[in-house]
């Protein structure tokens, strides 16, 4: 029989139900408590995953974990990256190994106020594991948050006035229902709360897979520090490599390399992962000596994605991060606009418990972030994989490329679009301020 674990007005008014304990709903749930709401965070795994996903923060996002209070200790728990770069592939040294391929661009990022904590950090990087972490323990510190694990959503009941959901447990297959003013779905692409809720999902997927391989290898003692991460032009096997960690030439650390995988492979997911094969791969994108010497921590397949919901808003329920949008992950735009849902999403529900705002504010966020990635995140994230995907010699045909490498002073309006374009200020969109 379920079990209501909240159940009179007085116990539910201003309390959030957040299903997913990945980053974004986690960011969520300290965003709440942070405004003085109470949240129960419902999660369907046994822990915080440690899979191989994001690693690098910038623009916008930087502001939102700034005002969440958050930014100086992730970077504590990380470092800071002062650009990119874009290469070719690896080439032989000439004593049996390989160096990293020519560098095509380079992209500095810029510092910006040097009184602001955000002037200090023109790009952060933190693998997704340790900032969801971070965000664990800072929501928890709270006291108005609790996290249930082994909980999958089954059921959601609305009637206008709060939210019922309904929750399996994993161990004994026993349903509890909790009761809420609002609930939040940050439960990932495959979004159980996007499906009860009938919402669509719409776009495309890309036709290659993407191995994602942490691992550990020696830091070329020829590496610009100043341009850690590489894009790997390359028009079948394109890819990354970024570090995970602070690095020092010369000695080993952990990085994260993401390659592409022919779509004419047809070997299953398992056998991609064999170790056979991630040899093979980090053969064709990482430098040093042959065979490869590099200590895989874990690896993960997964296919990409360019997929919005068709509306973020039902109700008093609401989608945030994958669960209303996937982008494929090349220049570090699907995580990041997650946060970015989250703060304004968060912003909101707090206008509306706290301030009286209407309800109709949950339609506010829901078409600007969608607004956003229809006219943003999904054309500019579409663009860097296919600028990843192409032939090397030829990259100096695309725009971007040519404008680094002949007037990147002409980009400085484009990379305020990362800070005001990207980001939703949900209160200056109340009062009627023009975004500064």
């Amino acid at each position: 029989m379920a079990t209501s674990a909240s159940s009179s007005d007085g116990a539910t008014r201003g309390k959030v139900i957040v299903v997913g304990a990945g980053p974004v709903g986690l960011f969520v749930a300290l965003r709440l408590a942070q405004a003085g709401i109470t949240v129960d965070v419902m999660e369907k795994d046994a822990t915080l995953s440690d899979a191989p996903r994001a690693a690098g923060y910038y623009g916008g996002t930087l502001v939102a974990l700034a005002r969440a209070k958050v930014l100086e200790k992730a970077v504590d728990r990380g470092f800071v990256s002062t650009g990119l770069c874009w290469r070719k592939p690896v080439a032989d040294d000439g004593e049996g190994g390989k160096r990293y391929g020519d560098i095509i661009a380079r992209l500095p990022f810029p510092y910006g106020d040097p009184n602001s904590v955000t002037g200090k950090v023109p790009s952060l990087m933190l693998p997704q594991s340790k900032l969801a972490k971070l965000f664990f323990d800072e929501a928890k510190a709270t006291g108005l948050v609790t996290v249930h694990f082994n909980m999958a959503l089954t059921a959601i009941q609305d009637d206008g006035n709060s939210v019922k959901a309904t929750f399996t447990r994993a161990e004994s297959g026993a349903q509890e229902t909790y009761q809420a003013s609002f609930l939040v779905g940050a439960d990932g692409g495959k979004s159980s709360t996007r499906k009860l809720l009938n919402i669509p999902f719409k776009g495309h997927s890309w036709p290659e897979r993407l191995l994602a391989i942490d691992c550990v290898f020696e830091t070329p003692r020829t590496v610009e520090s100043g341009f850690p991460t590489s894009f790997i032009i390359h028009p079948v096997h394109f890819g990354l490599v970024l570090p995970l960690e602070r690095f020092e030439p010369g000695k080993r650390s952990a990085y994260r390399c993401a390659v592409a995988i022919d779509p004419r492979d047809s070997r299953s997911d398992e056998e991609l992962t064999s170790k056979e094969s991630v040899d093979d791969l980090l053969d064709k994108m990482l430098p040093g000596p042959r065979p490869i010497n590099a200590e895989v921590l874990r690896v993960a397949p997964y296919r990409i994605h360019q997929l919005c919901a068709s509306s973020f808003r039902r109700g008093r329920c609401v989608l945030a991060g994958d669960a209303a949008h996937l982008n494929n992950p090349f220049g570090g735009m699907g995580l990041s606009s997650g946060l970015l849902d989250a703060e304004a999403l968060t912003d909101s529900l707090d206008l509306i418990i706290n301030e009286g705002s209407p309800l109709s504010l949950l339609d506010t966020y829901s078409s600007e972030r969608q607004r956003v990635f229809q006219i943003f995140t999904s054309p500019v994230s579409t663009m860097n994989k296919l600028r990843c995907a192409a032939d090397p010699e030829l990259a100096n045909e695309d725009w971007l490329i040519r404008a680094l490498n002949t007037n990147p002073s002409s980009l400085k309006e484009y990379g305020r679009h990362f800070y005001d374009t990207w980001r939703t200020n949900m209160r200056s969109l109340v009062a009627g301020v023009p975004p500064s």
